[in-house]
């Protein structure tokens, strides 16, 4: 310290070297809304055209799942076989390298598909979920013929935002993809007695690849070509065949052939126009406000050269959320600020209250150069943490500079007061602060997505608390030893505009209260502990809430009709849902429609299974008028009744990880028949249950049409089963038979028959041939074969790791939670036990996430109070008088409780955490305040005395350093962030709490814990 004090300038450099290196980073962290969310999941997609969700099982997922549940690397599995198509989930661990696993999973679904057959479109692996959203836009148009001409306009504009430093991709939804479509003239084809698999053999032949090798010719090597139709006017000129008069026949004499849109997978409106979405996917670590201002300017020249009758408005930019994110809570750090610097200068002198007020943005700044190497940037989250290190990281400051004051009171010259007055609390700053980090770094370990959402704010609190020490036991000390050093005469001291109160205080405190106090300790120690349990007991009053909603003005409606609903159905449904609401609410602002696979993932919604009966509503609400939880409670329940044949969910924006449901429950088994009955049986109880509003499941049965073949018929005709079903296929959905290629386009390639009729399949219409071999071929009508019959099977089969799983999902009505968890609990148990032999059950949802949860806090509570424990047992060498400090984690603890229950605010996920965080937070006080009894004992006759003094002399640093705590978060309290708030008020009534008692127990047990000492 001595050498510290001798180089200061050098020391000031050193610290002015660290500022500018702070305001660096602050410039290049990138800023978000809320911090990245790491998505260890990988989505494979595999399209079965025709095929029914059994034959999908079959032929994709049992085969891909065999293989996959061998990876390792992988926790979970999930899929669902639906009709033509076949979707796989793969969970993966944390504890592996993920890369790895992505490629694993990658060459296990290239190797699996090699055995798929013909009609089975390439999979597709997607191993990278987790981009960021930074824009939407919608291009709008009266009539979507007009969108669907800008195909090409939109792969220009996919190049040119694309090439912008930072975007990752574009999504682009309402756009359907391109096809070479060959249709094929039923009635032609008979009259020229052509069968239509010979005219698709010989199409495979032509857009088939023809790699006829090289010819050597004098001495120099020639690549032979053979040339075959690669425009689709062409194609029309394929020989296809021969009449029965022997004539050649082209491909148009019996069809046609044309580039055509495929099935679209979503239909979207806005604004009553026909829309296409366009959304921006960031690469990870972006600075989202800076890329938006490239954004925008890239925007503006594309819209200008767009055709007439196309707009294109801004739909969504997450600057806009940013925006208003970082002015809400940077206001809320200046008042915290200037809160923290009133509280100061009421208990300090103006020149001691500005010196340390000047440790808090040196501190903030120095300790924003390592979040850039630990993978934080700047959100709600980090700023947050800031604002309660305001009220933490002065408490050092406060300290040691009040210290070094009464030293020089006491007469002590500039360098012996400086040095005597640090080494005094220098110990109890160190120790003070490892148990703060040791209170927070455990938190950093928080596993899943809740711990990548609150990583920044232990993060941040860590490294500025780390700074701030520093600078309170190196800049503090140097200033306060030039000015002493520089002052001419000795000047009285002064105490702060109320100085005199504080001595008051003081005196009040030490003169009335402590002999008061420790006359009886025991009585004392005992009535502070019973009343602690008493006011503790209130926790099972105050209601669990894991991530309140946001403030924000979107509601998302999602709904899921009857399997078998057409997309365009679906589509007029949710128009006509929106135009209802519009014209009821006055406070919807704008409407937004997306039938089919619903929103891009913008307002953390999305649908957990998808197709042409389900979509979404985007409502927008005036919050000058009302709010998005009050618009879901009004209009739940009228919506599900104006539409009781869908399925109809209403949700908002929830400041943290998308939530689970409150309660799901996965029933397995084989028989698919009997696993979707127990299932309704269980959605049935459950949506009995007191308090429950909604009940669902993820599998329901849809209409389907039964061929059933005449065997007979066909064993006597030499027919096989094949021939039969690829007629009907042709006629149905077309074959797929290649990919046409013409160098610049890659389109895929399909026939289909037109026999006649627009919808379903005329058996009459077509025909097959006998194979009997008595006599000439004879040529039969698939009606003669075929007989069909209306049924209902399932449309979907879920999986959970290899095994047919349907999930059921219940939701409790609004304020019911407390009535409905445990008696839906109790209902499970009774589903469980009624479920036949070979059957079981997985129980999840946000209870057993919430369960989970408060498991993992309690194992990082007992490491956090172990090692706090551990520190102060080194510092003082005792096993008793650490005991004695981390008691005061109770009161703390107590103090929270209380504060949550007054309040109102519910025990949230940040609420919890900021409880832990209390441990290491009020412990600074205790172990400052014991310092000084122990270094007392050896000063004044009696332990009583001692502990008086110690009081007189700790009181004022104690009170200040809380109450600057408690300015620095009052300001959260009050801006009304439902996010914030309940932890705010967690530790702004912890600390209160704590402090006061602190004050009034310490002493007491303190005195009790020495006499059991002294009498061993």
């Amino acid at each position: 310290m001595k050498t510290i004090l001798t180089y200061n300038k050098i020391v000031w450099m050193f610290v002015i070297l660290l500022i500018f290196t702070g305001i660096f980073t602050y410039f290049q962290l990138p800023k978000r809304e809320i911090p990245e969310i790491n998505v260890n999941v990988a989505s494979i997609s595999t399209a079965y055209p025709g095929a029914t969700p059994q034959e999908v099982e079959r032929t994709i997922i049992n085969p891909l799942e065999e293989e996959l549940l061998d990876t390792v690397g992988i926790d979970e599995i999930t899929s669902a076989s639906t009709t033509g198509f076949g979707t796989i989930t793969a969970t993966l661990s944390g504890d592996v390298n993920t890369e790895t696993t992505k490629a694993q999973i990658r060459q296990t679904v290239s190797d699996v598909s090699r055995n798929f057959p013909d009609e089975v479109q390439n999979p597709s692996v997607n191993t990278d979920l987790s981009t960021s959203a930074v824009a939407s836009y919608h291009l709008l148009a009266d009539n979507r013929s007009s969108l669907y001409n800008l195909r090409n306009v939109m792969g220009e504009w996919e190049d040119q935002l694309t090439s912008i430093p930072g975007v990752d991709s574009i999504l682009i939804k309402g756009l359907p993809e391109e096809k070479v479509s060959v249709t094929l003239d039923n009635d032609r084809l008979n009259e020229n007695q052509l069968a239509p698999f010979s005219v698709i053999s010989t199409l495979q032949e032509e857009i088939s690849p023809s790699a006829i090798g090289t010819e050597k010719n004098n001495g120099e090597i020639k690549q032979l070509v053979f040339t075959k139709y690669t425009d689709i006017e062409e194609m029309e000129k394929l020989n296809v065949g021969r009449s029965p008069e022997g004539e050649s026949i082209a491909l148009k004499d019996v069809g046609s052939i044309e580039i055509t849109n495929q099935n679209v997978d979503d239909l979207i409106s806005y604004d009553d126009q026909s829309a296409i979405s366009v959304t921006i996917l960031a690469e990870e670590g972006v600075n989202i406000s800076a890329l938006q201002n490239q954004l925008t300017d890239r925007m503006e020249g594309l819209s200008e050269e767009l055709p007439s009758g196309i707009t294109v408005d801004r739909f969504y930019t997450q600057s806009t959320v940013i925006d208003e994110v970082f002015s809400s809570l940077l206001t809320s750090f200046s008042i915290s600020f200037l809160a923290v610097i009133i509280i100061m200068i009421l208990g300090l002198p103006i020149s001691s209250a500005l010196l340390v007020a000047l440790a808090i943005p040196i501190s903030i700044i120095i300790g924003l150069t390592p979040l850039p190497y630990v993978g934080v940037d700047l959100n709600q989250i980090s700023i947050i943490g800031m604002i309660i290190a305001i009220g933490i990281l002065v408490d050092d400051a406060i300290v040691v500079n009040d210290n070094i004051q009464r030293r020089f009171q006491l007469g002590d010259d500039p360098l012996e007061g400086t040095l005597r007055g640090v080494k005094e609390v220098g110990k109890s700053i160190i120790t003070s602060t490892l148990m703060i980090i040791f209170s927070f770094f455990p938190l950093t370990f928080l596993s899943g997505t809740n711990g990548d959402f609150i990583r920044a704010l232990p993060s941040v609190l860590i490294f500025t608390l780390i700074a701030s020490t520093i600078i309170a036991l190196t800049f503090i000390p140097t200033v306060q030893y030039v000015r002493k050093r520089r002052r001419k005469k000795r000047t009285k001291a002064k105490n702060g505009i109320l100085g005199k109160v504080f001595d008051r205080l003081e005196g009040v405190y030490a003169d009335r209260i402590l002999p008061l106090t420790t006359k009886k300790p025991f009585i004392t120690a005992f009535a502070g502990l019973l009343l602690c349990v008493l006011l503790a007991l209130l926790v099972i009053r105050i209601p669990f809430e894991f991530f309140p909603a946001a403030d924000r003005p979107e509601v998302t409606i999602s709904i899921e009709n009857q399997q078998g609903t057409t997309l365009e159905d679906t589509e007029e449904q949710l128009r006509d849902m929106a135009g209802f609401l519009e014209s009821a609410d006055e406070d919807v602002t704008e409407t937004a429609v997306y039938a089919g696979s619903g929103l891009p993932n913008l307002f953390s919604s999305g649908l957990n299974r998808s197709g042409e009966n389900t979509g979404q509503v985007l409502v927008r609400i005036d919050r000058e008028q009302s709010s998005a939880t009050a618009f879901m409670n009004e209009w739940e329940e009228p919506l599900r009744e104006k539409y009781p044949e869908a399925e109809i969910f209403l949700e908002t924006i929830v400041s943290g990880p998308p939530p689970s449901p409150p309660v799901q429950v996965k029933i397995q088994g084989s028989n698919i028949e009997t696993l979707i009955e127990e299932a309704k049986n269980a959605r049935q109880m459950l949506s009995e249950v007191e308090g429950a509003e909604i009940a669902t499941i993820n599998a329901e049965v849809q209409p389907f049409i039964e061929y059933r073949p005449d065997r007979s018929v066909l064993t006597e005709n030499d027919i096989n089963v094949d021939q039969v079903t690829s007629q009907i296929q042709l006629a149905n959905s077309g074959v797929p038979i290649g990919t046409f290629d013409n160098g610049i386009d890659r389109l895929p390639m399909e026939v289909i028959i037109d026999d006649g009729v627009e919808e379903g399949v005329a058996l009459d219409q077509l025909n097959i041939l006998s194979q009997n071999g008595n006599g000439p071929p004879e040529i039969l009508s698939l009606n003669e074969i075929i007989t069909t019959d209306s049924t209902e099977r399932i449309g979907v089969i879920p999986h959970l790791n290899g095994e047919r799983t349907i999930t059921v999902e219940a939701y409790p009505e609004e304020g019911m939670e407390q009535t409905f968890n445990p008696s839906a609990n109790e209902t499970v148990e009774e589903i469980e036990n009624q479920l036949p032999e070979d059957y079981s059950l997985v129980k999840s949802g946000e209870s057993d996430a919430r369960t989970d949860f408060f498991v993992e806090v309690a194992k990082l509570f007992v490491i956090v109070l172990f090692l706090i424990y551990l520190t102060i047992a080194i510092q003082f060498n005792s096993l008793l008088m650490p005991l004695l400090i981390t008691g005061t984690v109770f009161l703390a603890v107590t103090g929270a409780i209380v504060g949550l229950f007054v309040s109102g605010e519910p025990l949230s996920f940040l609420a919890v955490l900021g409880i832990v965080s209390l441990s290491g937070i009020v412990v600074r006080n205790s172990v400052i305040l014991v310092e000084f009894m122990e270094q007392n004992r050896h000063l004044y006759k009696n332990r009583v005395e001692a502990v008086i003094e110690a009081g007189r002399t700790r009181m004022r640093p104690i009170v200040l350093t809380s109450l600057t705590s408690i300015a620095a978060l009052s300001p959260i309290i009050y801006s009304g962030d439902v996010l914030f708030k309940p932890l705010a008020i967690s530790i702004v009534s912890g600390l209160l709490f704590s402090t006061i008692l602190t004050l009034l127990l310490v002493p007491s047990f303190y005195l009790i814990i020495t006499k059991q000492k002294n009498s061993e």
